[in-house]
């Protein structure tokens, strides 16, 4: 009689082991279609909304009246949506540094005859101008991120 009870309560261990393991993990009759859906849309891998390029640090020489008087050391980042855009930005990365290069050759010696500082947000606008002027198309290049500016007196 006492084997008897002791096997009763193993089958009914186990049973209630095996269903409480069931329902946890949503199995046989406590499947739930709609979170099992749910998590399917979740496990879905999307796109993120920006993507980064990073730029080979951009040296600029300012030369004043036949010297360098200062060496600027700017580090930036080309945001981008879409990997077909990152595509398109990592095969024309030397044309976007050789850009930003020229232009701020030209641009930083007069803004700082002009104001006599790095206008940051100004900095940042004309690289936003000179990556959609070498892009050709709207919408490849989101921003420029600056990521550090160093800036050395000679």
């Amino acid at each position: 009689m006492k084997k008897l009870v002791i096997i009763f309560l193993l089958v009914l261990l186990i049973a209630g082991i095996t269903i409480g393991l069931m329902k946890w993990f949503g199995l046989g009759p406590f499947e739930q279609p709609e979170l099992a859906k749910e998590m399917e849309q979740e496990r879905k891998i999307e796109a993120p909304d920006a993507l980064f390029v990073d730029v080979e640090p951009v040296m600029i020489n300012v030369v004043q009246e036949g010297a360098i008087v200062l060496t600027i050391q700017m580090e930036l980042k080309i945001e981008t949506a879409g990997n077909d855009n990152i595509i398109k930005i990592k095969r024309m990365l030397p044309i976007y540094k050789d850009a930003f290069m020229r232009d701020m050759h030209s641009f930083i010696p007069r803004m700082l005859n002009e104001i006599g500082r790095l206008d940051l947000p100004t900095v940042k606008r004309r690289l936003q101008i000179t990556a959609d002027r070498v892009a050709g198309e709207p919408g490849i290049v989101k921003s420029v991120l600056i990521q550090s500016i160093v800036d050395t007196p000679q």
